[in-house]
């Protein structure tokens, strides 16, 4: 009697087996590289200094000078406590997702980082956001 053994089902057990080695190990390169809180702030951050920078270069017609640069140095800094008194990240082990508090008290999502990367709002959302705010 012969046995009639399927190799199409060993390829998919075999198959079936590397997906999930795969998927097991991207899950674990999402815990170990997750974003913490730092660097969604810095992401959130790079966005507010180049809208600064863009705003106060309109407004000087396009020249930087020592004004700006002070003006963009003072707005920078209040950014920069303004994230760090209103910004909570939520870290979900694969990835981790900012939210910024506004004055009414309410959680807005601004961030999702994975993989090492944050991503975050462009200069037109963060206008709309701060129309929010205001």
């Amino acid at each position: 009697m012969r046995n009639f053994t399927s190799t199409n089902g060993m390829r998919m057990k075999k198959g079936l087996i590397a997906a999930l080695v795969t998927l097991v190990a991207l899950g674990v390169v999402a815990i170990i590289t997750c974003p913490d809180r730092l660097a969604h702030k810095d992401a959130i951050m790079s966005v507010v200094n180049e809208k600064i920078d863009d705003g106060l270069t309109e407004s000087h017609g396009g020249e930087a000078d020592g004004l700006t640069a002070f003006l963009g140095s003072l707005g920078s800094s209040m950014a920069g406590y303004f994230l760090e008194n209103r910004l909570t990240v939520k870290n979900c082990f694969v990835c981790s997702i900012g939210y910024l508090r506004d004055m009414e008290g309410v959680d807005n999502k601004v961030s999702v980082g994975v993989f090492g990367h944050v991503f975050t709002f462009n200069k037109e959302d963060l206008d709309a956001y701060l129309e929010g705010m205001i």
